[in-house]
């Protein structure tokens, strides 16, 4: 009997774990899931002041040494404190306006940095870990599209128009302007993704023009001819996309009927422009590929696998001062504001997310986030979620075209 009873309380305990439900009765995931699923990282400031407490720590056992009477074991602890901090503040002082600051370095590639004639380097290094025959695709479709884009380019009669606005904040922003379709109230605003410039546009251009659509191409802030003192990571971008729309109004007439669109970068930022409040109504759509939902929980992702490129490194107390400095610098503002799973709930307008399934810059979660944010499965109010397979980072384009062309023509020809 007592086995019994000692068995049943058993039962009773994982029972709990199994199903138990929250105020809303709904039941929650199985535990082992929720202590495997990936844990996010959440912004604080106290581990930027990490360092301090670590020098604070060790100058005072150098101060007791020296009272003590043991000068030379106080020199000792006191550098053992001050010099890896000082290190590490002066590494990330003197890296951060290179990786943070204004991006000119995007080549003049008449194609952009996809369909140029680095594109095949781009997209093998943003699509690690696939099969030699899914990247052989991948290069085939890229190579396939800049051949028809190159001679789409050929054949424009309208030219492209070098074209500017300012920001709320007094921030110049240049893009350009290529009015392929004059009888279309149709426009697009398109914005390229970190460290490129309005060129990556192109890669999408041609077949949003075929879609009856004008095009207005961004160079984001602190990238390409726009000014600015710091990279927007989306969070000042948004701000400078809602100016662009009230640009081709102004331009087009009330009449207009705008689809916002971007990569990476400039996809979360798109998602945040639809946010806002004073987004102009003639915003019909957004197209937001491999967008990811916390810049933060990114920066950090990337900077800890080196995932871009970049050396692989402690996300802390790296990313933490790098905030502190952007924080405290001409220009700059809090980068952990840059969420757009805040944002897409208020979106004026529905959302189309596509997401490659073998992004390592963007993980597949991060779109699965935004989708349930946006209401359900991204089926709240228009929006829709799109995976492809086999794609990595803003590759989804080339490594189905078919369906990705399928997917966003079916949606903005329902929206827009």
């Amino acid at each position: 009997m007592a086995a019994d009873k000692k068995e049943s309380r058993g039962a009773r305990f994982f029972s709990y774990f199994e199903g138990r439900r929250t105020r809303e009765s709904t039941p929650t995931p199985h535990l082992m899931e929720e202590l495997n699923a990936p844990k996010r990282d959440v912004p604080r400031w106290s581990r930027a002041f990490g360092p301090l407490g670590f020098v604070l720590v060790m100058v005072a056992m150098g101060v007791g040494c020296f009272y003590l009477g043991s000068p030379a074991i106080g020199v000792l602890f006191c550098l053992f404190g001050l010099v890896p901090a000082v290190a590490v503040a002066v590494l990330v002082a003197r890296a951060l306006p290179a990786v943070f600051g204004p991006q000119r370095r995007a080549g003049e590639e008449e194609l952009g940095p996809y369909l140029g004639g680095g594109g095949d380097k781009r997209v093998r290094d943003m699509s690690p870990g696939l099969f030699e025959q899914e990247r052989e695709k991948i290069e085939w479709n890229r190579a396939e599209e800049a051949d028809r884009t190159w001679r789409w380019l050929q054949s424009l009669t309208c030219g492209v128009e070098r074209v500017e606005t300012t920001s709320d904040d007094g921030c110049r922003l240049v893009g350009r302007a290529i009015a392929c379709c004059p009888t279309s109230e149709r426009w697009l605003v398109f914005a390229h993704g970190y460290a490129d410039n309005w060129r990556a546009g192109l890669t999408y251009a041609r077949r949003y023009a075929e879609m009856g659509f004008n095009l207005l191409l961004v160079d984001l802030r602190a990238h390409g001819e726009s000014d600015g003192a710091w990279v927007g990571a989306g969070w000042l971008d948004r701000r400078d996309l809602v100016a662009w729309c009230r640009w081709v109004v102004g331009r087009a007439g009330e009449g207009a009927r705008v689809t916002l669109a971007g990569i990476s970068m400039g996809a979360a930022s798109a998602i945040m422009a639809c946010g806002e409040g004073d987004l102009p109504e003639q915003v019909r759509a957004c197209v937001a590929d491999s967008a990811y939902d916390d810049f933060w929980d990114t920066a950090a992702g990337v900077v800890a696998s080196g995932s871009l490129g970049t050396p692989p490194m402690p996300a802390h107390p790296v990313l933490d001062l790098a905030r502190v400095f952007v924080k405290l610098g001409r220009g700059g503002y809090d980068v952990a504001l840059s969420r757009p799973v805040d944002a897409i709930s208020r979106s004026a307008a529905p959302v189309l997310l596509v997401q490659g399934e073998d992004d390592k810059v963007v993980p597949e979660r991060m779109a699965d986030a935004l989708a349930a944010a946006a209401g359900g499965a991204a089926e709240g109010e228009g929006n829709e979620l799109v995976k492809i397979p086999s794609a990595g980072h803003c590759c989804a384009v080339f490594a189905d075209p078919e369906r990705y062309w399928e997917a966003v023509g079916s949606f903005v020809n329902r929206w827009s």
